[in-house]
């Protein structure tokens, strides 16, 4: 067996490669499909854009011709671009400084992916049961390699658990909300803006129900996810101020909890658009939640309170992450969002996560492994 690093160590060497997304995210799937191999696993790539087969995602299974239930750790290798600010800390150097790892990725979410995959592969030749891993590509762009795979059932045989290694500050959350983006267009007929009546302002078609977008509201209130939301995000049109616009686009960015059903939304905004207003789907994730009350979640919420001190509290999360290409396939599955990292830093420049931070996820990772076994 080669030498196997440490998960933070792992995470300074993930932080090394740029897999901003619509890059090569393979480059830093290959040393862990080395890793989960050495320890045992059967390792599979799977490239989701055919343009760009280094554009992919990596599955791992312990024992691919067993029947045994498997617990499934998973995330994603991309990241999102460094912005436009200065950086005062190199992004790709994965430095260390006053206990805190510096790097795009690093709290978002390479610390994540380290560490489970260091606890997966420390652990393999303890489970009695399966253990399946699952490293996505595409996940800042909408998902992509997630719901690849997940539309591929032997990628999901016998899942029944999920952990998503997602920066919650080690905090293990129940639940997330869904996402609906929508892209909503009308045209017209351009002309000098001087003699606007000689043509057809596709602007005018379409602030009105830009308006009624921003006063819609979704019924309804979970009583941890709260409730759903409504935002107009982007406004376009024309090309230069001294013509009638003959094109004009928005987009929408609604978020859902498990009572919504994205079907009906759409069905509500296409008639407030009505006929002159095209709409178009760009993303569409449903919400995830999973009862506290689950037995594996209830179990798991105790094998984690001596590593926290206390019981954990029930709590979701905003944003969304792969759990939701998941959920359709496996809608009675147990799913727990769960690693290292502030969320809050998630996207930021000198973004970063906290050494101990990744040791105690690794420690928690390992300790829901152990408890499987069991």
């Amino acid at each position: 067996m080669t030498y196997a690093p440490s998960s933070v160590e792992l995470a300074q060497s993930l932080i090394g490669y740029n897999t901003i997304s619509g890059g090569n995210e393979r480059q830093a799937l290959e040393p862990l499909a080395r890793i989960l191999s050495d320890a045992g696993f059967s390792v599979a790539f799977d490239a989701y854009d055919p343009s760009n087969p280094q554009r992919c995602s990596l599955f791992a299974r312990l024992r691919p011709e067993s029947d045994m239930p498997a617990l499934c750790l998973c995330g994603h290798i991309d990241t999102v671009p460094l912005g436009a600010a200065q950086w005062r800390m190199p992004p790709f150097e994965g430095r260390i400084q006053n206990g805190l790892l510096y790097g795009r990725g690093s709290s978002d979410m390479k610390s994540g992916i380290a560490a489970m995959v260091c606890a997966a592969a420390q652990m393999a030749r303890h489970i009695r049961g399966d253990l399946v891993v699952q490293v996505y590509g595409g996940e800042e762009t909408g998902c992509e390699g997630s719901f690849h795979m997940a539309a591929q059932p032997q990628f999901l045989r016998n899942i029944a658990a999920v952990v998503v290694a997602e920066p919650t500050s080690c905090r293990p959350l129940c639940g997330h909300k869904g996402a609906l983006w929508l892209t909503c267009k009308t045209t017209g007929v351009t002309a000098h803006a001087s003699m606007p009546h000689k043509g057809d302002n596709a602007l005018a078609k379409l602030l009105p129900f830009a308006n009624a977008m921003c006063a819609f509201r979704l019924e309804g209130d979970h009583p941890q996810l709260g409730g759903g939301t409504c935002v107009v995000s982007t406004l376009h049109a024309g090309c230069n101020s001294n013509s009638v616009p003959d094109s004009a686009a928005m987009t929408i960015d609604i978020r859902t909890t498990p009572q919504h059903n994205h079907d009906e939304i759409r069905t509500a905004v296409a008639a407030m658009a009505g006929p002159d207003i095209s709409m178009t789907t760009t993303l569409d994730v449903p919400a995830v939640w999973t009862d506290p009350a689950h037995p594996w979640m209830n179990r798991a919420f105790d094998v984690l309170t001596p590593l926290l001190g206390h019981r954990p509290d029930v709590a979701t999360v905003q944003f969304f992450t792969d759990a939701a290409a998941l959920r359709p396939r496996l809608p009675d599955v147990p799913m727990m969002i769960l690693g290292p990292g502030d969320p809050s830093m998630a996207h930021q420049v000198d973004e970063y996560c906290a050494v101990e931070q990744i040791e105690l996820g690794t420690k928690m990772y390992s300790a829901l492994l152990a408890d499987w076994c069991a």
